[in-house]
């Protein structure tokens, strides 16, 4: 803007074809400069989507239906993406670009430890035979709920700390 400004005729025409010319570069290094940040970005959230993608295709007609009903409660940014997935005998949690399957029957405790600071949160430790698993759940307590549920009514012997859901 600066060089049309002053124009051919103030610039001379060597002067000013030299800093339209160095206007384009600078237009096409921070054309560059976004895309380095754009192109990891667009990828990351596509490698996420397919994890979703991918387990969803598997779910059953019954699993489906679960989920759409516990979707029906859930805010918008977790409408379609949901932080678990119950299907069958077994939970699958989704953190960053991983997948964590746990089969209900290997579960031999929950703990579930809320926190109510600028929302609902919640870190809900599982533990099984081999090894232990955090998962924080934000949003509202029926999230918990549901994997609590579900964990019970597919193994009875999990054991879950009490008074947990005591407001």
């Amino acid at each position: 803007m600066e060089t049309d400004s002053y124009g051919r005729t103030l610039l001379g025409e060597d002067r000013y074809n030299a800093r339209v010319n160095d206007s384009y570069l600078y237009t096409f290094g921070l054309f560059g400069c976004l895309l380095l940040l754009v192109i990891p970005a667009i990828l990351f959230i596509k490698k996420y989507i397919d994890n979703y993608r991918q387990f969803i295709i598997t779910l059953s007609e019954k699993d489906m239906e679960k989920l759409v009903k516990n979707n029906d409660n859930a805010p918008f940014y977790e409408k379609f993406m949901p932080p678990y997935i119950v299907k069958g005998d077994a939970v699958c949690f989704f953190t960053n670009l991983q997948q964590t399957t746990i089969a209900f029957k290997n579960i031999t405790n929950i703990h579930v430890s809320q926190t109510h600071y600028r929302g609902y949160s919640a870190t809900v430790k599982i533990q099984t035979a081999q090894e232990t698993y955090r998962f924080r759940l934000s949003g509202n307590v029926l999230k918990v709920l549901n994997l609590v549920d579900e964990a019970l009514q597919s193994n009875p012997q999990i054991t879950v700390n009490k008074n947990w859901n005591v407001v």
